[in-house]
């Protein structure tokens, strides 16, 4: 059992692949109003997550079984130690660089409540080759993403606080990658949306995992979130952080946005890192760290001090940046999972 609980924790840490098939569906399982959001490489890579007009609580499926053509999924969400065959979905297909699936309608059944069947609001199918020698594929796949576009779609994110649940607003532009342009909160109370963030910048898309939950302005509570342009634990990860106003009710910039930011809530202190250069390639790679105060009257992050350090690869020791490296590594762009 513990080896199915490492392996949910990584696939739901994992950043999604470009090819996925995303998936949304809206309707009616017994007395209760679903909405099921899906991404899916493979009959081995198949996931799903949902909310229901009743609990507002985030339900994940996956790891399903493939008997002839329906997928038996399991609960994850409720009870790890009786995840029972809780959906079967009958008609999936993936459809892999068509613009449209063959079913309209997802028709499965649910053992509390019975069978159902569930209206397609939104798809999107692309599925790149894995052989870069299958040209047809290859060629399918590229016309999938040159021509397809669509704006502002709500994806329902993984992770949510005690009161509130996300979904991310994403948008593609014809020959351009999906990207997030903002945030719906909804209330767990009656599921009513209470807000709508819209100041993104753009950060890409990694399905169900690009919201993470915290407490990043130090009162005890974790009911802050992250957005991320990446795998949140991975190096160089751009992240924007928004922190929950009780007064207000509502989430807040508190002006810190970094990369793979880390906190030391004795000091109230927030450290941005970027790392340019590598130590397996360059003979030195330099590491600057922001550091940010955060002040408790203004609930804001503002600038303290930094300070740049500088490895020598070769005969392993560390120095203090020199002015030039320091300006070299500011300037530089550097991509995820770059590290020193």
């Amino acid at each position: 059992m513990n080896r199915i609980k490492y392996l949910l924790i990584i696939i739901l840490l994992l950043p999604q692949l470009a090819q996925s098939i995303y998936r949304v569906y809206t309707g009616n399982i017994g007395d209760r109003k679903v909405e099921i959001y899906m991404y899916a490489i493979s009959d081995d890579d198949f996931h799903i997550i949902c909310v229901d007009n009743e609990t507002h609580e985030i339900t994940y499926l996956g790891l399903p079984k493939r008997i002839d053509d329906n997928y038996y999924f399991k609960n994850y969400s409720i009870n790890l130690k009786d995840n029972i065959n809780s959906l079967i979905i009958k008609n999936f297909d993936f459809s892999e660089n068509q613009t449209k699936s063959q079913n309209d309608f997802l028709i499965g059944s649910l053992n509390e409540f019975g069978d159902f069947k569930l209206k397609k609001v939104f798809e999107y199918n692309l599925a790149w080759p894995w052989d870069d020698k299958d040209k047809v594929k290859e060629k399918d796949a590229e016309r999938i993403f040159n021509d397809t576009e669509f704006k502002n779609v709500e994806f329902l994110q993984m992770n949510s606080t005690k009161e509130f649940y996300f979904k991310v607003l994403i948008s593609k532009e014809r020959k351009g990658e999906i990207t997030i342009t903002g945030v719906n909160v909804y209330s767990k109370k009656n599921g009513k949306l209470v807000q709508t963030i819209n100041n993104i910048k753009g950060y890409g898309f990694f399905a169900f995992n690009a919201i993470q939950i915290g407490d990043f302005d130090f009162d005890g509570n974790e009911n802050d979130f992250l957005l991320a342009d990446g795998e949140a634990h991975a190096a160089n990860v751009p992240q924007t952080y928004y922190i929950y106003d009780g007064l207000q009710n509502k989430f807040i910039d508190p002006n810190l946005e970094g990369y793979t930011i880390r906190f030391d809530s004795e000091k109230k202190i927030a450290t941005s890192t970027k790392t340019c250069g590598n130590e397996f390639i360059d003979p030195t790679s330099i590491t600057i760290n922001k550091m940010y105060y955060f002040n408790e009257n203004t609930k804001k992050y503002n600038y303290l001090d930094q300070y740049c350090i500088a490895y020598d690869n070769k005969k392993f020791f560390q120095k203090k940046c020199t002015k030039k490296e320091r300006q070299d590594c500011e300037k530089a762009v550097v991509e995820v999972g770059d590290e020193p």
